[in-house]
């Protein structure tokens, strides 16, 4: 089966056999962990590598080979996973990345943090979850909020690792300095979903999904709107995270609802 992919996706399938296990399953995504269990980060934790395979109305993710099929078949979590010789097997499927896509977020224009500060937002979904003094200091790019932030929220993608996400992109788009976060999230990332912390690594890279880079873009007010219907509150977390990256400051009434 064709698919869509990063050429790093690609080059993973054509790359050495390795095996993994599916750990969640679904009708839009199946994903598979093979983390190679080598260390990665100055505390020795494993490098997770989640890789998706995704139905063509799911998001489409940096770590995921996005398909043409309505619905993916029923595959149990625990299922074997096998890649090599430009394929990836899971279940029925058999998946190559015959399409490439890039990810990465070019240099924004100087002035975005100010377009994207005049847009009427709701970002409560997202701040009302989060301490107040992590989002202060992530704003001032302090790693110190790394650890306030990391595996916050429930769900597959935390709404405290998808505004650190966006915070990555961002500021590294922005032309800040981003290695101490990065650093303190490779640290955390143990403390967060294996998907999770995968894509926070392909934020540290500056890759993100279409609709953040849209926002990114500077091109389309209707932007903002789209990432925000992202999930439950993972648009709206990356859009906080873009917030502070690029406008450095929230607003009175979004810090009102966050927790202290």
């Amino acid at each position: 089966m064709a698919g869509a992919g990063s050429p790093a996706l690609r080059s993973l399938l054509e790359g050495p056999l390795a095996t993994g296990t599916v750990v969640h399953a679904g009708a839009q995504a199946v994903y598979a962990d093979i983390s190679p269990g080598s260390p990665d980060s100055p505390d020795g934790a494993p490098s997770p590598r989640i890789v998706g395979v995704l139905a063509r109305a799911a998001v489409h993710l940096p770590c995921g080979i996005a398909t043409a099929l309505a619905a993916l078949p029923d595959v149990p979590a625990g299922a074997p996973v096998r890649i090599g010789g430009g394929v990836l097997r899971v279940g029925p499927m058999r998946v190559g990345v015959d399409r490439l896509v890039s990810f990465a977020v070019p240099p924004v224009p100087a002035d975005l943090g100010r377009r994207l500060a005049a847009v009427p937002t709701d970002l409560t979904a997202a701040t009302r979850q989060l301490p107040a003094a992590a989002l202060e200091l992530l704003a001032a790019g302090d790693a110190a909020a790394v650890p306030m932030l990391v595996g916050r929220g429930d769900g597959l993608t935390p709404v405290g690792d998808d505004v650190l996400c966006g915070w990555l992109v961002a500021a590294r788009a922005a032309g800040r300095d981003t290695a101490g976060v990065a650093d303190a999230v490779r640290r955390d990332q143990h403390r967060t979903t294996l998907l999770s912390a995968t894509l926070l690594r392909h934020a540290a890279a500056g890759e993100a999904i279409a609709p953040f880079r849209a926002v990114l873009a500077g091109r389309d007010p209707a932007a903002v709107t789209a990432l925000q219907a992202v999930g439950h509150t993972s648009g709206t977390g990356m859009l906080l995270g873009a917030h502070l990256a690029l406008c450095r400051t929230l607003t009175h009434e979004a810090l009102e609802g966050s927790t202290r």
